[in-house]
């Protein structure tokens, strides 16, 4: 099936949408609010008839295109009839639109694995579903060392724009993006997706005071962690496990399977076990064919935006 890459802006939302609903077991990240909300700009690589596509974070930077992982998108998958896919096709197109890349997709791609010029890296996320769960030592600890204070979990009477912003404050402490402007990305998702339906929060208060809580997205039976925290104080009283113990639960009441983000951080990742977490592969595609003034601009702007 021939197919062509377009621009969001050419997109008909209602219609992208629908084709993401008919596909099994798909994540919420493809999802045209997702996209728009955490993406700088972004293109798909679309079947004539609309019967597949493949959506890609995109950014134009020194007048060249390049394929990008928007923040707080995992991964990204192709919607609709995939078996219509020929993805010899789809890496010929994608290397000839898009200089430089780094994309991350739920599944392997055949081709592009194949390709020498391409870069592969594998990453890991955590899912439990209900015949799965098994609370480790640590959480068992921790949960009833939460359950012997005067803190109160509830997901009743919390303010969004809140308890996101306590988030990010509070994340802010041992991660710089969430000090930056970058951060809007992450508000921007929370916004839409409350709009749209699909948010769950669970906060933790202390007289009535919020001090921390989780926020959670709930589409096609999985409910997906998106991000949360607690104050320091709580957390050491076994605030953060409570939290996700209760979120773990909502979510099984729900019939949804769990699913706890995409973080790389080893701790978090380590906290995610506690609850049995299973460790899950997504993967990294990279390639970089630009001209050699672009690589050398792109090294210097990386160097810079690290200071």
């Amino acid at each position: 099936m021939k197919a062509n890459w377009i621009n969001q802006k050419n997109i008909d939302r209602e219609q992208w949408d629908k084709l993401v609903q008919q596909t099994p077991k798909v994540s919420i990240y493809v999802l045209s609010f997702y996209l728009d909300a955490t993406a700088i700009d972004w293109e798909a690589y679309i079947a004539e008839d609309f019967s597949f596509a493949i959506p890609v974070g995109v950014v134009r930077k020194g007048g060249i295109s390049r394929v990008y992982p928007p923040l707080f998108q995992r991964y990204i998958e192709p919607i609709g009839d995939v078996s219509k896919i020929d993805w010899e096709k789809f890496q010929t197109s994608l290397l000839e639109r898009y200089a430089k890349g780094d994309l991350s997709f739920k599944t392997t791609i055949p081709t592009l694995e194949k390709n020498k010029t391409i870069r592969l890296s594998k990453h890991i996320h955590q899912v439990v579903d209900a015949d799965q769960l098994k609370l480790k030592t640590q959480a068992k600890r921790m949960i009833k060392r939460f359950s012997k204070t005067d803190y109160e979990i509830r997901e009743v009477h919390i303010d969004t724009d809140e308890l996101s912003k306590l988030i990010a404050k509070e994340l802010a402490k041992k991660l710089p993006i969430y000090a930056t402007s970058d951060v809007h990305f992450l508000f921007d998702v929370i916004k839409k997706a409350e709009k749209e339906g699909y948010i769950y929060k669970v906060g933790v208060f202390e007289d009535n005071i919020l001090k921390g809580g989780l926020i959670g997205l709930k589409f096609n039976n999985t409910l997906l962690y998106l991000k949360g925290t607690a104050m320091e104080k709580l957390q050491q009283e076994g605030a953060m496990y409570a939290l996700m113990n209760h979120f773990i639960q909502y979510g099984f009441k729900e019939n949804c399977g769990i699913d706890f983000g995409g973080s790389r951080v080893k701790g978090i990742q380590f906290f995610n076990q506690r609850f049995n977490g299973q460790d899950t592969e997504y993967f990294n595609y990279s390639w970089d064919n630009s001209p050699f003034w672009f690589k050398w601009m792109y090294k210097i702007y990386s160097k810079v935006k690290r200071k």
